[in-house]
């Protein structure tokens, strides 16, 4: 396991990277540190947060987080950098190929332009990084790492407010940019105190880039063929709880 702590403010971040002996690598996320309180009425409730004391109100608040990756799978040839979206899907029962009703059908689609797209657990959507023109010598299929993307909840703060203008990377769970090497952040490079996002994902996705050669729609005129990069976003709906207090 490989750990690193994160310190903002009253929160220190906690991201574990857990390798297993399959390959596999899962990244859990946790927080920790002293929450966030304002003084109350004793007596009085909140719709906005939890008594976590007498006298202490801890609000309800969110965490989102959004992991950058540059997939290289065995190559860096430009090119050779492919990501599918596969889903899995019940077929009707048919007495030929289906006759129990109990088979089903994994669907692939390849993403061929900058777009974004969100966790569906009920078709346990999948993100595949692929080498495209190398094969699995077993299976025959292309060679590839996948992970699924958690569907945690993502912002909730109304379209109109300034963290939605700051932050639009927290309304999807996927987003798939053409690569540029400057650019590193899901939110653009200066987002503390500033009013609304420049240079995150949102912009990225606006140049219309592609990354087969003929895109399915038409771009824009700043839009390339670029290699894809992938951004996952999941977070913490954190409602306090009086376990929390005073060290979460």
């Amino acid at each position: 396991m490989i750990q690193f702590v994160v310190t903002l403010a009253n929160y220190e971040y906690i991201f574990n990277y857990k390798l297993d002996t399959a390959g596999g690598i899962t990244v859990e996320t946790r927080a920790t540190g002293i929450v966030s309180v304002v003084s109350i009425d004793e007596g009085k409730t909140s719709g906005y947060g939890n008594i976590v004391s007498p006298g202490v109100l801890a609000q309800n608040h969110q965490h989102i987080f959004a992991v950058r990756i540059d997939p290289s799978i065995d190559s860096y040839k430009k090119g050779d950098s492919a990501v599918v979206l596969e889903e899995t899907h019940p077929i009707p029962m048919n007495p030929e190929t289906n006759p129990f009703g109990n088979g089903y059908e994994i669907r692939r689609t390849r993403i061929e332009k900058a777009m974004h797209a969100d966790a569906e657990p009920k078709f346990n959507r999948a993100v595949k990084l692929e080498n495209a023109n190398k094969k699995n010598p077993i299976s025959g299929k292309n060679v590839g790492y996948k992970f699924i993307p958690n569907p945690t909840q993502l912002m909730l703060a109304d379209e109109n407010s300034t963290q939605a203008a700051r932050a639009p990377y927290a309304k999807h769970h996927l987003w798939f940019t053409g690569y540029r090497d400057e650019e590193l952040w899901a939110a653009g490079e200066f987002t503390n105190q500033s009013k609304k996002e420049e240079g995150g994902v949102r912009d990225m996705l606006a140049r219309g880039d592609w990354f087969v050669d003929s895109p399915t729609e038409a771009t824009s005129d700043k839009g390339q063929r670029s290699t894809p990069v992938v951004w996952n976003v999941f977070g913490l709906t954190h409602n306090p709880r009086v376990e929390d207090w005073p060290v979460m």
